[in-house]
């Protein structure tokens, strides 16, 4: 029988991944998936929850579509704001005390929200809500990430981002289940009438609470521990670790020591700017430079190409259910639909006879169980990456998901049928999907004392590309909807080229692989 390339006797002296390796994975890897996932749920149910928000709300907030598109903005802008200071926070002062601290103060900006009387507070709560939860959707993939030796990390963090299709589900069905209600009260202190959209706000941030208590159950971070030099409270928190999921008692974990090949981060005492410039600049410099700037164009590629177009799909999924109502006989392609609505609107505004519209501020039920189904498909779709990942390879998964989305954008500018829009429609979604696979290989390309900031930094792009991409949606769906869908095309053919271009992955040492 052959030996084991790491022979485990007690009292080694091992290098961290060796290690973590001999904690085995078990209960406590799967309460850090949960935890780290469901705190990015939390940031999708928090941003990109206004999209269901937003029509409800259009009577009570007296809601213009200018307003309209600051709100689906407000949130993004707050995560480009703060991704790059709670990265810096996360590097410098730990992972565990910023995600919670993210998660509980965005909870009480949402809380203050559902109770505001006036757009404009509205829209600026909601930015300083992005502001804080902006930290969570990064340092999780960071805290995850080092939980877990080489062969595992990537599964986890491709499972972790299952979590994201989890709450694009769980969207519409809190929407469905609270918004069909017709009740009301009224606050006179606060001088609002409390109604279902509220109620929904509210219920899109309580999961920030649940999974802010699951996160204060998981210990630090043992690779940051060390990065501070901290090399016995990383041994303690691996024992713990090696507790958990063998069941045995943690003396028995048969390490004495653990090292670290990285520079120890001894930034705590400086000044705040200069020490947040110097954990920056590492990442554009090289060997890091080139990296920093395929990442961020990847993140900014896909945001863009699938979140921007993502907040417009109940509109999307509206005018075609619109058309089906009122051309029950007739099948027509998805840009027709539209131009079908636009050519209504502009019969109404020649009439001078009709009368003013009335405000509407109901979705059809429709577009909740699109929601849902689009989001069952993309859970599958996240767990299918999750076990194929080291089978395929980060590229070759990112490269034919990109292929995918593109082909499906182009083929729903020709079909007929709403059923088979409505399919293509998800297909274009799923390079979404890539955003996991893209952190994972994010996590693979950086040091770990500036891992957070790098993925905060890239992140951050991602949501400079979601907001451009929903204002550029905006701007020219109605009147050039062909258009939008060949830009979703050029992007994805661009993010080909990018992806080809990626410098590979350190390969996981086989010593490593053994043992597991």
């Amino acid at each position: 029988m052959a030996k084991p390339a790491l022979e485990i006797t007690k009292n080694k002296i091992l290098h961290f991944d060796e290690a973590m390796t001999l904690t085995g994975f078990g209960r406590f890897n799967l309460f850090v998936l949960l935890a780290t996932g469901g705190a990015l749920m939390c940031v999708i149910m928090e941003t990109m929850g206004m999209m269901y928000v937003i029509p409800a709300a259009e009577c009570d907030l007296q809601l213009t579509l200018t307003m309209k598109g600051y709100i689906s903005a407000a949130s993004f802008l707050g995560v480009v704001s703060g991704s790059h200071l709670w990265g810096f926070l996360a590097d410098t002062r730990g992972r565990k005390k910023i995600i919670l601290t993210n998660l509980t103060v965005s909870f009480i900006m949402t809380l203050i929200s559902s109770l505001v009387p006036e757009d404009w507070l509205f829209v600026l709560l909601r930015y300083f809500n992005g502001l804080f939860v902006s930290g969570a959707s990064s340092i999780v993939y960071a805290h995850a990430g080092e939980f877990h030796n080489n062969t595992y990390r990537p599964k986890v963090i491709s499972w972790m981002s299952t979590f994201v299709a989890f709450g694009i589900m769980t969207l519409p069905a809190l929407a469905w289940l609270i918004l069909r209600s017709q009740w009301s009260f009224e606050i006179p202190l606060l001088e609002i009438l409390f109604r279902p959209w509220r109620l929904l706000v509210v219920a899109y941030g309580l999961p920030s609470v649940v999974f802010a208590l699951c996160i204060a159950f998981i210990p630090e971070s043992p690779k940051y521990l060390l990065t501070q030099g901290k090399n016995s409270e990383a041994l303690e928190i691996l024992k713990k670790i090696y507790a958990v999921n063998t069941g045995k008692s943690p003396e028995e974990f048969p390490v004495s020591k653990v090292f670290w090949d990285e520079d120890i981060n001894n930034t705590k005492n400086e000044n705040f700017l200069k020490c947040m410039w110097k954990q920056t600049v590492p990442l554009i410099k090289q060997p890091l430079a080139l990296k920093t700037f395929m990442v961020c164009v990847l993140q900014f590629g896909v945001f863009m190409s699938t979140s921007g177009l993502a907040m417009w799909y109940p509109e999307i999924f509206n005018r075609l259910a619109t058309y089906e109502r009122d051309n029950p006989e007739e099948e027509v392609t998805l840009c027709n639909a539209i131009r079908y609505h636009v050519n209504n609107e502009e019969l109404f505004h020649n009439d001078t006879d009709a009368a003013l519209p009335h405000c509407m501020d109901s979705i059809e039920s429709e577009v909740f169980t699109i929601g849902i189904i689009t989001g069952s498909f993309l859970a599958l779709t996240y767990i299918a990456i999750g076990g194929l990942i080291n089978m395929l390879g980060k590229k070759n998964l990112l490269v034919g998901f990109f292929t995918i989305s593109s082909a499906a954008g182009l083929i729903a500018q020709y079909l007929y049928g709403s059923g088979i829009l409505k399919t293509l429609m998800s297909l274009v979604s799923i390079s979404s999907t890539t955003i996991g696979v893209i952190n994972a290989v994010a996590v693979d390309l950086y040091p770990t004392n500036v891992r957070a900031m790098a993925l905060a930094i890239s992140l951050m792009f991602g949501r400079i590309g979601a907001v451009t991409g929903s204002h550029i949606t905006g701007l020219i769906f109605y009147q050039l909807c062909d258009y939008t869908f060949y830009i979703i095309t050029a992007i994805n053919l661009l993010l080909i080229v990018v992806v080809l271009l990626l410098p590979t992955s350190p390969r996981t040492p086989k010593m490593i692989e053994t043992i597991t």
